[in-house]
Protein backbone atom coordinates (compact mmCIF):
# COMPACT_ATOMS: atom_id res chain seq x y z
CA UNK A 1 0.00 0.00 0.00
CA UNK A 2 1.17 3.34 -0.46
CA UNK A 3 2.00 5.71 2.10
CA UNK A 4 1.37 9.52 2.20
CA UNK A 5 2.24 12.39 4.50
CA UNK A 6 0.13 15.28 4.45
CA UNK A 7 1.65 18.64 5.21
CA UNK A 8 3.15 22.17 3.95
CA UNK A 9 5.66 20.83 1.31
CA UNK A 10 8.71 22.35 0.68
CA UNK A 11 11.84 21.85 -1.89
CA UNK A 12 13.73 23.31 -4.88
CA UNK A 13 13.12 21.24 -8.41
CA UNK A 14 15.90 19.20 -9.60
CA UNK A 15 17.51 22.04 -12.27
CA UNK A 16 17.54 24.35 -9.60
CA UNK A 17 21.32 26.68 -8.86
CA UNK A 18 21.93 29.29 -6.80
CA UNK A 19 21.26 31.51 -9.75
CA UNK A 20 17.14 30.98 -10.11
CA UNK A 21 16.23 29.64 -6.79
CA UNK A 22 13.04 31.70 -6.98
CA UNK A 23 11.51 30.37 -10.52
CA UNK A 24 12.72 26.83 -8.95
CA UNK A 25 11.02 26.48 -5.56
CA UNK A 26 8.06 24.83 -4.52
CA UNK A 27 5.94 25.14 -1.59
CA UNK A 28 2.43 23.80 -1.57
CA UNK A 29 0.58 24.87 1.71
CA UNK A 30 -1.47 21.85 1.42
CA UNK A 31 0.57 19.06 0.02
CA UNK A 32 1.11 15.63 0.04
CA UNK A 33 4.35 13.07 -0.43
CA UNK A 34 3.55 9.56 -1.81
CA UNK A 35 6.03 7.12 -0.69
CA UNK A 36 6.43 3.45 -1.73
CA UNK A 37 8.71 1.18 -0.39
CA UNK A 38 11.15 4.16 0.24
CA UNK A 39 11.29 6.08 -2.47
CA UNK A 40 8.91 8.89 -3.76
CA UNK A 41 6.07 8.06 -6.14
CA UNK A 42 4.69 11.54 -6.33
CA UNK A 43 4.38 15.29 -4.20
CA UNK A 44 2.65 18.32 -4.81
CA UNK A 45 -0.76 19.71 -4.20
CA UNK A 46 -2.93 17.33 -2.26
CA UNK A 47 -6.10 17.91 -3.97
CA UNK A 48 -3.81 16.95 -7.54
CA UNK A 49 -1.95 14.24 -6.16
CA UNK A 50 -4.83 12.37 -4.79
CA UNK A 51 -6.67 12.98 -7.82
CA UNK A 52 -3.53 11.38 -9.94
CA UNK A 53 -3.53 8.19 -7.72
CA UNK A 54 -5.54 5.28 -8.67
CA UNK A 55 -3.91 3.23 -5.82
CA UNK A 56 -4.99 2.98 -2.25
CA UNK A 57 -3.33 4.96 -0.14
CA UNK A 58 -2.80 5.52 3.83
CA UNK A 59 -2.48 9.13 4.98
CA UNK A 60 -0.41 10.28 7.92
CA UNK A 61 -1.26 14.09 8.48
CA UNK A 62 0.94 16.29 10.10
CA UNK A 63 -1.44 19.55 9.55
CA UNK A 64 0.39 23.23 9.99
CA UNK A 65 3.91 21.21 9.76
CA UNK A 66 6.47 21.40 7.53
CA UNK A 67 7.67 18.86 5.18
CA UNK A 68 11.01 19.20 3.88
CA UNK A 69 13.68 16.71 2.18
CA UNK A 70 16.35 15.53 5.13
CA UNK A 71 19.07 17.83 6.13
CA UNK A 72 22.94 17.39 4.08
CA UNK A 73 25.46 17.88 6.56
CA UNK A 74 28.57 17.66 4.90
CA UNK A 75 31.43 17.73 7.07
CA UNK A 76 31.02 16.59 10.42
CA UNK A 77 33.63 14.46 13.08
CA UNK A 78 32.16 11.33 14.78
CA UNK A 79 34.92 11.54 16.87
CA UNK A 80 34.53 14.88 18.71
CA UNK A 81 31.79 14.85 20.23
CA UNK A 82 32.28 14.67 24.10
CA UNK A 83 34.99 17.56 23.00
CA UNK A 84 32.08 19.77 21.76
CA UNK A 85 32.48 23.30 23.48
CA UNK A 86 35.82 23.23 24.66
CA UNK A 87 37.85 26.30 24.98
CA UNK A 88 40.86 26.07 23.01
CA UNK A 89 42.01 29.91 21.78
CA UNK A 90 42.20 29.20 18.14
CA UNK A 91 42.41 25.66 15.94
CA UNK A 92 45.75 24.29 16.37
CA UNK A 93 45.50 25.15 20.20
CA UNK A 94 42.41 23.72 20.36
CA UNK A 95 43.34 20.00 18.45
CA UNK A 96 46.55 19.56 20.53
CA UNK A 97 44.00 20.22 24.34
CA UNK A 98 41.16 18.64 23.49
CA UNK A 99 40.55 16.66 20.08
CA UNK A 100 43.52 14.51 19.94
CA UNK A 101 42.99 13.19 23.35
CA UNK A 102 39.63 12.48 22.70
CA UNK A 103 39.91 10.77 19.76
CA UNK A 104 42.14 8.55 21.37
CA UNK A 105 39.51 7.02 23.22
CA UNK A 106 38.06 5.86 19.51
CA UNK A 107 40.58 2.96 19.77
CA UNK A 108 38.59 1.13 22.89
CA UNK A 109 35.93 -0.61 20.85
CA UNK A 110 33.15 -0.03 23.64
CA UNK A 111 33.82 3.58 23.77
CA UNK A 112 33.52 4.01 20.20
CA UNK A 113 30.31 2.03 19.53
CA UNK A 114 28.71 4.06 22.50
CA UNK A 115 29.64 7.62 21.33
CA UNK A 116 29.60 6.74 17.99
CA UNK A 117 25.27 6.07 18.56
CA UNK A 118 25.43 8.96 20.42
CA UNK A 119 26.67 10.92 17.48
CA UNK A 120 23.84 9.64 15.03
CA UNK A 121 21.23 10.35 17.32
CA UNK A 122 21.99 14.14 17.19
CA UNK A 123 22.35 13.74 13.24
CA UNK A 124 18.50 12.48 13.64
CA UNK A 125 17.03 14.59 16.11
CA UNK A 126 18.89 17.55 14.05
CA UNK A 127 16.97 16.71 10.43
CA UNK A 128 20.11 15.47 9.00
CA UNK A 129 19.35 12.46 6.72
CA UNK A 130 22.72 12.43 5.13
CA UNK A 131 26.39 13.36 6.34
CA UNK A 132 30.21 12.96 5.14
CA UNK A 133 31.63 12.09 8.27
CA UNK A 134 35.47 12.70 9.89
CA UNK A 135 35.98 9.32 11.91
CA UNK A 136 39.33 8.72 13.85
CA UNK A 137 42.41 7.21 12.87
CA UNK A 138 41.41 3.77 14.45
CA UNK A 139 39.42 1.00 12.42
CA UNK A 140 37.41 0.64 14.81
CA UNK A 141 36.08 4.15 14.88
CA UNK A 142 35.39 3.58 10.90
CA UNK A 143 33.64 0.11 11.23
CA UNK A 144 30.93 1.52 13.75
CA UNK A 145 30.06 4.24 11.76
CA UNK A 146 29.85 2.35 9.06
CA UNK A 147 27.72 -0.12 10.95
CA UNK A 148 25.34 2.16 12.83
CA UNK A 149 24.96 3.58 9.22
CA UNK A 150 23.90 0.75 7.61
CA UNK A 151 21.47 -0.30 10.57
CA UNK A 152 19.61 2.77 10.26
CA UNK A 153 19.66 2.80 6.12
CA UNK A 154 21.60 6.10 6.43
CA UNK A 155 23.47 7.93 3.53
CA UNK A 156 26.79 8.80 5.25
CA UNK A 157 29.99 9.35 3.31
CA UNK A 158 33.07 8.56 5.42
CA UNK A 159 36.78 6.59 5.86
CA UNK A 160 39.47 5.90 7.96
CA UNK A 161 41.22 9.71 8.58
CA UNK A 162 44.90 9.23 8.00
CA UNK A 163 47.67 10.95 9.60
CA UNK A 164 51.21 10.14 9.81
CA UNK A 165 53.30 13.52 11.17
CA UNK A 166 52.88 16.58 12.83
CA UNK A 167 50.81 15.01 15.66
CA UNK A 168 51.22 13.14 19.20
CA UNK A 169 52.22 9.63 18.36
CA UNK A 170 49.23 7.69 19.39
CA UNK A 171 47.56 9.42 16.91
CA UNK A 172 50.05 8.38 14.19
CA UNK A 173 50.04 5.25 11.93
CA UNK A 174 52.56 4.90 9.11
CA UNK A 175 50.81 5.67 5.61
CA UNK A 176 51.30 2.28 3.96
CA UNK A 177 49.34 0.80 6.78
CA UNK A 178 46.70 3.09 6.78
CA UNK A 179 46.36 2.62 3.21
CA UNK A 180 46.38 -1.15 3.50
CA UNK A 181 43.84 -1.07 6.37
CA UNK A 182 41.58 1.60 4.01
CA UNK A 183 41.93 -0.47 1.04
CA UNK A 184 40.27 -3.64 3.23
CA UNK A 185 37.69 -1.18 4.23
CA UNK A 186 36.81 -0.03 0.54
CA UNK A 187 36.13 -3.26 -0.45
CA UNK A 188 33.89 -4.16 2.57
CA UNK A 189 31.84 -1.31 2.57
CA UNK A 190 32.09 1.14 -0.45
CA UNK A 191 28.51 1.40 -2.52
CA UNK A 192 27.18 -1.12 -0.35
CA UNK A 193 24.00 -0.03 0.19
CA UNK A 194 23.86 3.30 0.85
CA UNK A 195 27.48 3.98 1.87
CA UNK A 196 30.33 5.41 0.53
CA UNK A 197 34.02 5.54 1.14
CA UNK A 198 35.72 8.60 1.45
CA UNK A 199 39.68 9.15 1.69
CA UNK A 200 40.29 11.16 4.50
CA UNK A 201 44.24 12.69 4.72
CA UNK A 202 43.16 14.98 8.13
CA UNK A 203 44.99 18.03 6.72
CA UNK A 204 48.39 18.61 5.25
CA UNK A 205 49.82 19.47 8.51
CA UNK A 206 49.45 15.69 9.98
CA UNK A 207 50.24 14.51 6.23
CA UNK A 208 53.17 13.28 4.61
CA UNK A 209 53.97 13.74 0.83
CA UNK A 210 54.43 9.71 0.94
CA UNK A 211 50.55 9.29 2.19
CA UNK A 212 49.20 11.69 -0.22
CA UNK A 213 51.04 9.62 -2.70
CA UNK A 214 49.17 6.41 -1.54
CA UNK A 215 46.00 8.47 -1.45
CA UNK A 216 46.18 9.51 -5.05
CA UNK A 217 46.85 5.69 -5.86
CA UNK A 218 43.22 4.45 -3.89
CA UNK A 219 41.64 7.43 -5.91
CA UNK A 220 42.95 6.12 -9.38
CA UNK A 221 42.33 2.34 -8.67
CA UNK A 222 38.60 3.14 -7.22
CA UNK A 223 37.56 6.36 -9.33
CA UNK A 224 33.99 6.65 -7.52
CA UNK A 225 35.81 7.33 -4.17
CA UNK A 226 36.03 10.50 -2.05
CA UNK A 227 38.50 12.48 -0.86
CA UNK A 228 37.93 14.62 2.06
CA UNK A 229 40.08 16.80 3.93
CA UNK A 230 40.39 20.52 4.99
CA UNK A 231 42.05 23.53 3.44
CA UNK A 232 42.95 27.03 4.57
CA UNK A 233 40.32 26.94 7.51
CA UNK A 234 42.90 29.67 10.08
CA UNK A 235 45.74 31.99 9.54
CA UNK A 236 47.94 30.14 11.65
CA UNK A 237 47.28 26.75 9.93
CA UNK A 238 48.01 28.14 6.32
CA UNK A 239 51.45 29.12 7.77
CA UNK A 240 52.37 26.01 8.98
CA UNK A 241 51.25 24.14 5.51
CA UNK A 242 53.58 26.78 3.71
CA UNK A 243 56.52 25.80 5.80
CA UNK A 244 55.99 22.13 5.93
CA UNK A 245 55.44 21.90 2.31
CA UNK A 246 57.86 25.39 1.13
CA UNK A 247 57.89 24.21 -2.01
CA UNK A 248 54.57 24.43 -3.13
CA UNK A 249 52.99 27.04 -4.68
CA UNK A 250 50.21 27.26 -1.65
CA UNK A 251 48.36 25.31 0.59
CA UNK A 252 45.91 24.01 -2.00
CA UNK A 253 48.80 22.91 -4.71
CA UNK A 254 49.81 20.72 -1.93
CA UNK A 255 46.31 18.23 -2.64
CA UNK A 256 46.67 19.22 -6.48
CA UNK A 257 50.01 18.39 -7.25
CA UNK A 258 49.33 14.60 -5.49
CA UNK A 259 46.24 14.72 -8.06
CA UNK A 260 43.48 15.32 -5.19
CA UNK A 261 41.61 17.26 -6.67
CA UNK A 262 38.69 15.78 -8.45
CA UNK A 263 34.34 16.63 -8.79
CA UNK A 264 34.49 13.98 -5.49
CA UNK A 265 36.90 15.79 -3.30
CA UNK A 266 35.25 17.90 -0.22
CA UNK A 267 37.43 20.76 1.03
CA UNK A 268 36.38 21.51 4.22
CA UNK A 269 36.36 25.78 5.34
CA UNK A 270 38.60 27.49 2.62
CA UNK A 271 38.34 30.72 4.17
CA UNK A 272 41.81 31.78 3.09
CA UNK A 273 42.09 30.23 -0.55
CA UNK A 274 43.20 33.21 -2.69
CA UNK A 275 41.42 33.76 -5.99
CA UNK A 276 43.93 31.71 -7.89
CA UNK A 277 42.81 29.01 -5.55
CA UNK A 278 39.33 29.34 -6.08
CA UNK A 279 40.07 29.38 -10.09
CA UNK A 280 42.13 25.88 -9.50
CA UNK A 281 39.45 24.51 -7.37
CA UNK A 282 36.63 25.92 -10.02
CA UNK A 283 38.63 24.18 -13.14
CA UNK A 284 39.21 20.94 -11.06
CA UNK A 285 35.81 20.79 -9.83
CA UNK A 286 35.97 20.09 -6.43
CA UNK A 287 34.14 21.07 -3.79
CA UNK A 288 34.14 23.27 -0.84
CA UNK A 289 32.08 22.69 2.69
CA UNK A 290 31.43 25.67 4.59
CA UNK A 291 31.38 25.22 8.24
CA UNK A 292 30.27 28.57 9.90
CA UNK A 293 29.50 27.52 13.07
CA UNK A 294 33.03 26.11 13.98
CA UNK A 295 34.44 28.96 11.94
CA UNK A 296 32.92 31.63 14.70
CA UNK A 297 33.66 29.13 17.42
CA UNK A 298 37.40 28.93 16.95
CA UNK A 299 37.71 32.79 15.07
CA UNK A 300 39.00 30.92 12.68
CA UNK A 301 37.60 33.22 9.84
CA UNK A 302 34.73 34.82 7.87
CA UNK A 303 34.32 32.68 4.88
CA UNK A 304 33.23 34.15 1.37
CA UNK A 305 30.41 33.27 0.05
CA UNK A 306 30.37 35.43 -3.07
CA UNK A 307 33.33 33.97 -4.07
CA UNK A 308 31.70 30.85 -4.52
CA UNK A 309 28.96 32.68 -6.74
CA UNK A 310 31.60 34.65 -8.65
CA UNK A 311 33.99 31.08 -9.38
CA UNK A 312 30.51 28.66 -9.95
CA UNK A 313 31.70 26.29 -6.96
CA UNK A 314 29.61 23.76 -5.58
CA UNK A 315 28.89 24.37 -1.62
CA UNK A 316 27.61 22.43 0.92
CA UNK A 317 27.07 23.45 4.57
CA UNK A 318 28.79 21.52 7.50
CA UNK A 319 27.99 21.36 11.27
CA UNK A 320 32.09 20.61 11.91
CA UNK A 321 31.09 19.04 15.24
CA UNK A 322 33.02 19.40 17.53
CA UNK A 323 34.50 22.59 16.54
CA UNK A 324 31.15 23.32 15.66
CA UNK A 325 28.74 23.79 18.26
CA UNK A 326 25.61 22.57 17.12
CA UNK A 327 24.22 19.33 15.03
CA UNK A 328 21.34 21.54 14.34
CA UNK A 329 21.69 22.82 10.09
CA UNK A 330 18.98 25.11 10.68
CA UNK A 331 21.59 26.90 13.27
CA UNK A 332 24.48 26.30 11.68
CA UNK A 333 22.19 28.41 8.04
CA UNK A 334 22.03 31.01 11.43
CA UNK A 335 26.01 31.27 11.76
CA UNK A 336 26.40 31.24 8.05
CA UNK A 337 23.68 34.38 8.03
CA UNK A 338 25.86 35.89 10.47
CA UNK A 339 29.21 35.17 8.66
CA UNK A 340 28.16 36.74 5.21
CA UNK A 341 26.83 40.15 6.72
CA UNK A 342 30.06 40.45 8.66
CA UNK A 343 31.82 39.56 5.75
CA UNK A 344 29.86 41.99 3.48
CA UNK A 345 29.78 45.01 6.07
CA UNK A 346 33.21 45.16 8.01
CA UNK A 347 36.14 43.45 5.79
CA UNK A 348 37.93 45.93 4.28
CA UNK A 349 39.23 43.30 1.45
CA UNK A 350 35.40 43.23 0.15
CA UNK A 351 34.43 46.03 -1.89
CA UNK A 352 31.49 45.16 -3.62
CA UNK A 353 28.29 45.18 -1.34
CA UNK A 354 26.66 42.49 -1.77
CA UNK A 355 23.34 41.01 -0.27
CA UNK A 356 23.82 38.80 2.75
CA UNK A 357 22.85 34.96 2.73
CA UNK A 358 18.85 34.61 1.44
CA UNK A 359 16.61 31.87 2.85
CA UNK A 360 16.26 30.15 -0.08
CA UNK A 361 20.01 29.59 -0.78
CA UNK A 362 20.53 28.64 2.36
CA UNK A 363 18.05 26.22 2.40
CA UNK A 364 18.93 24.96 -0.80
CA UNK A 365 22.51 24.34 0.64
CA UNK A 366 21.37 21.95 2.75
CA UNK A 367 18.84 20.19 0.74
CA UNK A 368 19.22 19.74 -2.95
CA UNK A 369 22.51 21.90 -3.22
CA UNK A 370 24.36 19.82 -0.81
CA UNK A 371 23.27 16.65 -2.93
CA UNK A 372 24.64 18.36 -5.92
CA UNK A 373 27.44 19.14 -4.23
CA UNK A 374 28.03 15.44 -2.59
CA UNK A 375 26.97 14.42 -6.30
CA UNK A 376 24.34 12.58 -5.00
CA UNK A 377 21.21 14.45 -6.48
CA UNK A 378 19.74 11.74 -8.62
CA UNK A 379 19.23 9.79 -5.46
CA UNK A 380 17.96 11.78 -2.91
CA UNK A 381 17.83 16.71 -2.13
CA UNK A 382 14.18 16.82 -3.29
CA UNK A 383 10.84 15.32 -3.87
CA UNK A 384 11.38 13.82 -7.09
CA UNK A 385 9.39 10.64 -8.07
CA UNK A 386 12.05 8.09 -7.86
CA UNK A 387 13.98 9.76 -5.47
CA UNK A 388 14.72 7.86 -2.11
CA UNK A 389 12.65 9.45 0.83
CA UNK A 390 14.40 10.83 2.97
CA UNK A 391 12.63 13.16 4.84
CA UNK A 392 11.61 15.63 8.08
CA UNK A 393 8.40 17.12 9.63
CA UNK A 394 9.14 20.99 10.63
CA UNK A 395 6.76 21.63 13.50
CA UNK A 396 7.29 25.24 14.54
CA UNK A 397 4.24 25.47 16.85
CA UNK A 398 7.35 23.39 19.20
CA UNK A 399 9.37 26.71 19.51
CA UNK A 400 6.95 29.36 21.25
CA UNK A 401 9.12 32.68 20.02
CA UNK A 402 9.43 31.10 16.21
CA UNK A 403 5.20 30.41 16.52
CA UNK A 404 4.80 33.93 17.54
CA UNK A 405 6.90 35.36 15.09
CA UNK A 406 5.91 33.83 11.69
CA UNK A 407 2.17 34.51 12.34
CA UNK A 408 3.61 37.30 10.27
CA UNK A 409 5.44 35.99 7.47
CA UNK A 410 4.59 37.52 4.69
CA UNK A 411 6.34 34.85 2.00
CA UNK A 412 8.00 31.63 1.95
CA UNK A 413 11.55 33.27 1.93
CA UNK A 414 10.25 35.33 5.28
CA UNK A 415 9.10 32.07 6.90
CA UNK A 416 11.90 30.16 5.96
CA UNK A 417 14.24 33.20 6.96
CA UNK A 418 12.65 32.78 10.65
CA UNK A 419 12.95 29.30 10.91
CA UNK A 420 16.81 29.34 9.89
CA UNK A 421 17.22 32.00 12.63
CA UNK A 422 14.94 30.98 15.14
CA UNK A 423 14.75 26.91 14.90
CA UNK A 424 16.97 24.33 16.01
CA UNK A 425 16.66 20.57 17.05
CA UNK A 426 13.69 21.35 19.40
CA UNK A 427 11.44 21.75 16.53
CA UNK A 428 12.17 18.92 14.49
CA UNK A 429 8.97 16.62 14.93
CA UNK A 430 10.31 13.67 13.04
CA UNK A 431 12.95 11.78 10.81
CA UNK A 432 12.63 9.83 7.90
CA UNK A 433 14.87 7.11 6.00
CA UNK A 434 13.90 5.64 3.07
CA UNK A 435 10.57 6.19 4.53
CA UNK A 436 11.17 4.39 7.72
CA UNK A 437 10.90 6.96 10.80
CA UNK A 438 14.22 7.03 12.83
CA UNK A 439 13.16 9.84 14.90
CA UNK A 440 10.13 11.35 16.43
CA UNK A 441 9.73 13.21 19.44
CA UNK A 442 12.04 12.77 21.24
CA UNK A 443 12.17 8.80 20.54
CA UNK A 444 14.03 7.06 18.03
CA UNK A 445 13.71 3.75 16.26
CA UNK A 446 15.64 1.18 15.31
CA UNK A 447 14.67 0.57 11.60
CA UNK A 448 13.03 -2.62 12.18
CA UNK A 449 10.33 -0.67 14.16
CA UNK A 450 9.69 2.14 12.17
Amino acid sequence: MLKGYRGRLFDFKSDSDVSCLKEKYRFFDDGLLVIEEGKIVASGDYSQVINNLNQEIDIESFGECFILPGFIDAHVHSAQTQAIASYGNQLLDWLEGYIFPNERQFEQPEFALEHTRFFFRQLLKNGTTTAAIYPSIHDVSVEVVFDIASELNMRVITGKTWMDCNAPDFLLEDPVQSYESTQKQIEKWHEKGRLHYAITPRYAITSSPRSFELAASLLKDYPRLYLQTHVSENRQEVKVVNHHYYNYKGYLDVYDSFGLLTPRTLLGHGIYLTDIEFEKIAETKARIVHCPSSNLFLGSGLFDYHKILKYGINLAIGSDVGGGTSFSMLQNLNDAYRISALKNNTCDDNPHSFDTLAALDAFYLITLGGAKTLSLNDMIGNFDPGKEADFIVIDPLLNEVLTYRIKNADSIEDLLFALMILGDERIIKATYLMGNRVYNNNVYFEKSDA
